[in-house]
């Protein structure tokens, strides 16, 4: 038969704290200890968790508010109500410049300007828009307007710089600015640089609705849709005629 052996635990080891024990007590300790300083702690953390909820909150609000300022804004501007749309865009670009409703509100306040044919203000406008940032496509679509303010006010150095930037973009006003660059090319003086960017246009775009716009632009110029093709003669080709005339 199997002897079963017992260990035999001293008093010393069952008078011996558990692990866990001896932690809660040092707890209780410390927060007794410190209790001041762990209130101040908690109140701290409470502060800062209070302090994000209300900045996120206000964050939503605004934003909320700022969208439907620009939405009433835009069916004003869709409605042809152009003083309701640049009070909109205007109070949207001031107060709320820091959005990016009231980025974009800069764009669409100079849209409505060149709507009434204010084209300083316009101008403005767009430079200030454009000197803000903004993505790929709002800002070919207003380099492009600030050519057309530029040229209408016979600024045709500004607006050919400007077209010719927004011809970079690859977008919806591509065509439009690099036209645009050429004619302005043609104002400022530079004919053959115009021919040449017509020309170009065409090459690249064979199919454009353009194209009628382009070649007639070209006529008016004295201009072909080609540029000339140089004939070239190789000394060979003119020894041969010289010896075929004896």
């Amino acid at each position: 038969m199997a002897v079963t052996s017992h260990r035999k635990v001293s008093r010393k080891a069952l008078r011996q704290p558990d692990e866990f024990v001896s932690t809660l007590d040092w707890i209780s300790d410390f927060v007794a200890a410190n209790l001041a300083h762990v209130i101040i702690g908690a109140v701290a953390i409470v502060a800062v968790i209070a302090v994000i909820f209300v900045f996120s909150f206000y964050s939503q609000h605004r934003q909320r508010i700022a969208s439907e300022k620009f939405y009433r804004a835009i069916n004003a501007l869709s409605d042809k109500d152009y003083k309701t749309a640049e009070q909109g865009f205007s109070a949207l670009a001031r107060s709320d410049s820091g959005l990016t409703l009231g980025h974009l509100a800069r764009f669409y306040l100079a849209a409505t300007y060149l709507a009434q044919k204010q084209t300083v203000k316009a101008r403005d406008a767009l430079r200030n828009y454009l000197a803000a940032g903004g993505n790929r496509l709002f800002r070919q679509m207003a380099l492009t307007q600030l050519g057309v303010a530029d040229e209408d006010l016979g600024d045709y150095h500004g607006a050919h710089a400007a077209y010719a930037k927004a011809a970079q973009f690859n977008g919806p006003e591509k065509a439009r600015a690099q036209i645009g660059a050429a004619r302005t090319l043609v104002r400022i003086g530079d004919r053959q640089g115009a021919i040449a960017a017509y020309q170009q246009f065409l090459r690249d775009n064979p199919f454009a609705k353009e194209r009628a716009e382009v070649i007639e632009a070209l006529a008016q110029m004295g201009a072909t849709p080609e540029p000339p093709i140089k004939e070239i003669s190789s000394p060979g080709a003119k020894g041969a005629n010289t010896s075929g005339s004896h």
